[in-house]
Order: structure tokens, then sequence, then C-alpha cells
């Protein structure tokens, strides 16, 4: 009779626990996401991984999709685009399914040769560059309208109320430079072109020189192309001065107030996404409010409501999706949506395009944060 060790046994039962714990790891759904959680925008990234959370705790909850759990794995690269790109190698060599919720044009564009090579959805992004967009970038998935619909938007409101002397700081990088030619663009529909035009170097808060170029030519309004903390600085500089200006910010700095605090009242906010703080009849925004109320975090935000519904439409596009699920075949049921309603809030895509949403609404800051309509 062969005699095993008690340490052998050991060891074997071991060994079998480790294979059963690796199977039942294997049968997560992994969702990979890369964005900045240390820089100059990691307050916001923080807030919409939240809500991406918030979402996929609560399906985990209920079930997962037919049983199996989803498990988002979120890296840092300090809003680096080197570093996006070598997170996004790991988060496919770990067998992400999708790839979610990344922030920055320059990050985004240096990942879409890597991405296209895995054939793997990127789905839902913070950059509204038409480059990401038109012509048509296969692979990429946009929950957001574009940076052109929210300054075009900015621009006609502007227009409406007799503001027609517009100048413009932004981000020196593709994302900047994609909306400073919306911005021209806008205003060339309208026969004008922008009072003063200065750049604010990417990843700082260096903006003296842009706010004397732009101070000099004393606008009625200024737009501000950039992340929440040098718009921040901006504007606290710019009125150190002594200047004035109607100041107008895109979605991706729906943050100022928590960067500058009362001295963001009065900006004037474009957003991609529904109010998030009343209902208001809509049924997304009453599960979003529903969901988040049961977490630590019960704060209502426009950048978690975001990666709420970024969530959601992963979510929906997984449970369409035949098992077993595959990066191709999830692919294939994304690009099948059209008109897909995700409670108020629908989005269209196809094999010609990954537009996704062109709504926009236009806020104004109040002087305790929250956002008039």
């Amino acid at each position: 009779m062969k005699v095993v060790s008690f340490s052998k046994a050991g060891g074997l039962l071991a060994a079998l626990f480790l294979s059963l714990a690796s199977s039942v790891a294997s049968a997560d759904i992994v969702l990979g996401h890369s964005g900045d959680l240390s820089g100059t925008s990691a307050a916001l990234t923080t807030d919409y991984v939240r809500g991406m959370n918030a979402y996929f705790d609560d399906i985990n909850k209920k079930g997962g999709i037919r049983g199996e759990k989803i498990k988002l794995v979120s890296m840092d690269d300090g809003f680096n685009p080197d570093k996006t790109a070598e997170n996004t190698k790991a988060l496919i060599d770990q067998n992400a399914v999708a790839l979610v919720g990344f922030r920055g044009t320059a990050n985004m564009l240096k990942i879409v040769p890597i991405v296209q090579a895995a054939g793997i959805a990127q789905i839902g992004n913070t950059s509204g560059a038409k480059s990401l967009r038109d012509p048509y970038v296969p692979n990429l998935f946009h929950v957001r309208a574009s940076t052109t619909d929210e300054i075009e938007a900015a621009v006609n409101h502007a227009w409406t109320i007799g503001i027609n002397k517009i100048a413009v700081a932004y981000q020196d990088d593709a994302f900047g430079k994609e909306g400073l030619d919306a911005l021209n663009a806008a205003m060339q529909k309208r026969g004008a072109k922008p009072a003063a035009v200065a750049p604010v170097p990417r990843g700082t808060v260096d903006v003296a020189k842009a706010v004397d170029v732009i101070a000099a030519a004393q606008p009625q309004a200024v737009m501000l192309i950039a992340q929440a903390k040098p718009n921040a600085a901006f504007i606290k500089a710019y009125k150190a001065k002594g200047a004035s200006a109607q100041f107008m910010v895109l979605s991706v700095s729906s943050g100022l107030h928590a960067e500058l605090k009362e001295p963001a009242a009065g900006t004037i906010v474009s957003q991609v996404v529904p109010y998030p703080f009343t209902e208001l009849g809509n049924a997304v925004v009453k599960e979003y409010q529903t969901v988040i109320s049961g977490t630590a975090d019960k704060k209502f935000s426009y950048n978690s409501m975001e990666g709420f519904l970024n969530a959601k439409l992963v979510v929906r596009a997984l449970q369409k999706t035949p098992a077993p699920i595959t990066r191709a075949k999830l692919i294939s049921t994304l690009e099948s949506f059209t008109s897909e309603d995700l409670g108020g809030f629908a989005l269209t895509y196809s094999k010609q395009s990954n537009l996704g949403s062109r709504f926009v609404n236009l806020t104004m800051i109040r002087a305790d944060g929250t956002f008039a309509r």
C-alpha cells in the first residue's frame, strides 16, 4: 500500500486549492482601465472610476453577467501617454475583454494602434477629439459628445446673449489644439475670430504668460480648453490682475469648483451627460442616484455620472453578447447598437461610426459648487 505523508497530502491539497482559485479568477470578466490617478486630473479620474465601480459592484451583487463577476483592473498612468501605452499592453496581457474609461486625447491617440492590433474594444473615454472620431477609428466606442459639439454649444450661447469678443487659453497638446480648431471654426461660422489665443503647457499650471496675453485683449469671455487644475490657476491669476470676463470651460473641467472654490462661481460649463442632481423623470439618473446612495461616497457628480453611464453601456453590451464572451463578439455587439437606450440616454454605433452621443447641456457653477441649469 502506498502511503502519502501529511505534508505531501497538504501540498497536493494546496495545489488543488490554487488550481480551483485560478479557475474561479479566470471566470471573472476582466475589464481594463488606465487613467490619471496621481497627476493634474487625478480627482476627476478617481470620481469617474467611482461611478464605474458603483455600477459594476451593483451588477455583481445581482449575479453579474450570467453568473460571472465583473472585475475592473485600474492602473495609474499619471496622464503620461507613454505610461498609458505601457498599461494598455499590460491590461491586454491580463486577458481584459475590453478597455474602459481612459482619460486624455494624447493618451488615447497613443494606444489606438495597440488596441487595434489586439482586436479589443476601448469603450468610453473622456476625450472629445475629432481625430478619434472623424475619420472613423475602429475599436473605439465613445460615450460622450465631441469637443466640437461642446464648443459649438458654448459659442452659440455666448452669441445669443450678446458676447462675441471671445479669447481662448488652450492646453498645448492634441486635445487643446483640436479644441482651438473647433473654436476657430465656430467663430468663423459667425464671421469672427478669437480676440486672443494663448497656450498653457500640458500637465502644468504655468498660466502666467497666457493670463498676460489674454488680459491685454480685454475680451468679454474666455474659453478655457484644459483640465480643471490649469483652468483654476488661470481664473485665479486672471482675477488677481483685476481683469474680468465670462469664463467658459468644457465638461472635462467639471471639477473646477473643487480646485478653485467660490471664485469658480459664474463659470459656464458644458456637460455631456444628464444632470445628475435631480431625477427630472430620467430613468438612468434615478438609477444612478439609487446606486450611488448605497455606496460609501454618496456624492452626486457629473464625473461619476459619466463613469456610471460608461459602465452601464459595457454591461448592456456584455449582456447582449453570446457566451462565451470574446473581444471580437463584444465589438460586434457594440457595432449593432442603434439608439441603444440606457434609460433616457441613447447611444448609436455602427461599422462606420463610433460617435455614440451628441448630447450637450450648458450649466453654471454656483458659489457652493452646485450647478445651475
